[in-house]
């Protein structure tokens, strides 16, 4: 198995949380966004949108970090992804929540808040801001009143669906809408997910630490 990813993709790091928890051993190739390598033909033909994470698994290429979080979870996901049809059902409705609803809206936030000021580059408009911190403040009421009587967003133990969220709250700290008081339990589960030993194998918190060495015109490329 194989992944294509980068250090610094929110998308990239849901894959590699999901290939933590599994324990599942892969190759992961490394594809510089800073440096354009993602422009190689050699990679648009894995995915002609040329975005990160890739995963090769024999003869299957699979792109889309959600579809991929849920292919493992289908394949390897023992006690880390429901085995009951109804179950299932709640984990992908947290993905395509995420897909829909956090990611997209988080990235403008960690554009303006993280990218932008250490790359020098514009803030979104105005508008589009707006749109994010409004989407952003819904999703995060709704993230609220669910972990009201449980840690994770099935049950008790932690699914791959966790993984889609801690990736994208990550993407808020250091933000005005990384706010205990309004959001206390979603703040909680996000801390509770960076203190997992899945976090730290992979290396979570480089989205919000990133290096000295990025490009600002491969930046938008993040996946």
């Amino acid at each position: 198995m194989r992944l294509y990813t980068f250090l610094h993709s929110p998308n990239a790091l849901k894959v590699r949380l999901a290939l933590a928890e599994l324990g599942v051993a892969y190759e992961p190739i490394e594809v510089d966004l800073f440096r354009g390598e993602q422009r190689a033909e050699a990679f648009a033909r894995l995915n002609p949108h040329r975005k990160v994470p890739v995963l090769e698994d024999g003869p299957l290429v699979l792109r889309e970090s959600n579809a991929i979080i849920a292919y493992l979870g289908r394949t390897r996901g023992t006690t880390r992804w429901p085995d009951v049809p109804t179950s299932e059902a709640r984990a992908l409705q947290w993905l395509f929540f995420d897909s829909a609803h956090l990611t997209p809206h988080c990235g403008v936030l960690w554009w303006t808040h993280v990218v932008a000021p250490r790359m020098g580059l514009p803030a979104p408009a105005e508008a589009v801001l707006q749109r994010a911190i409004d989407e952003v403040t819904r999703s995060l009421d709704l993230l609220e009143a669910e972990l009201e009587e449980r840690q994770y967003l099935l049950k008790s133990s932690m699914s791959l669906a966790d993984c889609a969220m801690a990736a994208a709250l990550a993407m808020l700290r250091g933000s005005h809408l990384d706010d205990a008081e309004r959001w206390p339990k979603v703040i909680a589960y996000r801390e509770r997910l960076r203190g997992r030993d899945s976090w730290a194998e992979a290396r979570g918190d480089a989205i919000t630490e990133l290096g000295a060495e990025a490009r600002g015109d491969a930046i938008t490329e993040l996946g």
